[in-house]
């Protein structure tokens, strides 16, 4: 009797903790969604209406069509795709690389790498904005391609390397056997293996790509993504913001990455399991 009253018990707190935690995340969402369709005059109603009373898509309307959300759109998918596919493709063979040859100047390589992600973006700034400005990429989409590209690779080359490492090594030494060069081990042998690593390094970078808001705000004036696109809304004067529209803007960045995860979300944790524990 005493142990089923445990697994009760055990059972009611698990899930009590779980809607807990479900509500302390979900409720900003929820909020920003209805402020998005409030009407202005009922945003700061008392009593706090917890759905709109006359629901409006006047903010979305507003957006696209005064402030031309569709070409942030469109700039931040042209950068996200070419920054996802330039840093899986070199990662995945760097990854190779360094979990298939054992040297001492490979080992300083991948560890300069991987610690490269500690600095602070922030700390590089200056420096790097001066280099980019001598080589005119400033404000161009392959200058904001590149500074995308090499803040994805360090995390991709972790997972991506793990992975690898634990693909057994006589599947190589089959394929040798078979008549396999390096290059045919590589593209046909080991790489089809990686593909639950890659799907989950690359739903993560595109998240991380769309929460990027220091690198196009401080290397672009001209070229405007939708992490910036907050920035970009008018205010009414120095002291009241258009929260309403603030509100559909969020809603806008946000819901493409609730939507990632909510289809991809077993891959994301399969991926990371499966590439973040050494052997």
């Amino acid at each position: 009797m005493s142990s089923t009253l445990n697994r009760t018990l055990a059972f009611l707190v698990r899930w009590a903790l779980t809607l807990i935690v479900a509500f302390v995340i979900l409720f900003p969402l929820y909020w920003i969604f209805i402020s998005s369709i409030t009407p202005k005059n009922q945003l700061f109603a008392s009593p706090i209406n917890y759905w709109p009373s006359a629901a409006t898509l006047e903010n979305y309307f507003y957006l696209f069509n005064r402030l031309d959300i569709m070409t942030k759109i469109n700039n931040t998918l042209l950068i996200t795709v070419f920054a996802l596919a330039i840093s899986t493709v070199l990662c995945m063979a760097a990854a190779y690389a360094f979990s298939r040859f054992n040297s001492r100047g490979l080992t300083i390589a991948f560890s300069a790498l991987v610690f490269s992600a500690l600095i602070p973006g922030i700390v590089t700034a200056r420096p790097l904005y001066d280099f980019m400005r001598m080589v005119d990429l400033v404000d161009t989409f392959p200058g904001l391609i590149v500074l995308y590209t090499s803040a994805l690779i360090p995390f991709t080359m972790l997972i991506l390397y793990n992975f690898i490492r634990e693909v057994p090594l006589s599947i190589d030494e089959a394929a040798e056997v078979d008549g396999a060069n390096f290059l045919q081990k590589m593209i046909h042998v080991t790489f089809p293996l990686m593909r639950p690593a890659i799907a989950t390094v690359s739903i993560i970078n595109f998240i991380t790509c769309l929460n990027d808001l220091f690198t196009p705000l401080f290397y672009a004036r001209k070229i405007e993504v939708l992490s910036v696109a907050i920035t970009t809304i008018p205010r009414e004067s120095s002291y009241q913001l258009p929260w309403d529209k603030i509100s559909t803007m969020g809603w806008i960045i946000v819901f493409p990455i609730i939507l990632f995860v909510l289809v991809f979300q077993k891959n994301i944790m399969e991926g990371i399991m499966a590439g973040g524990v050494k052997q």
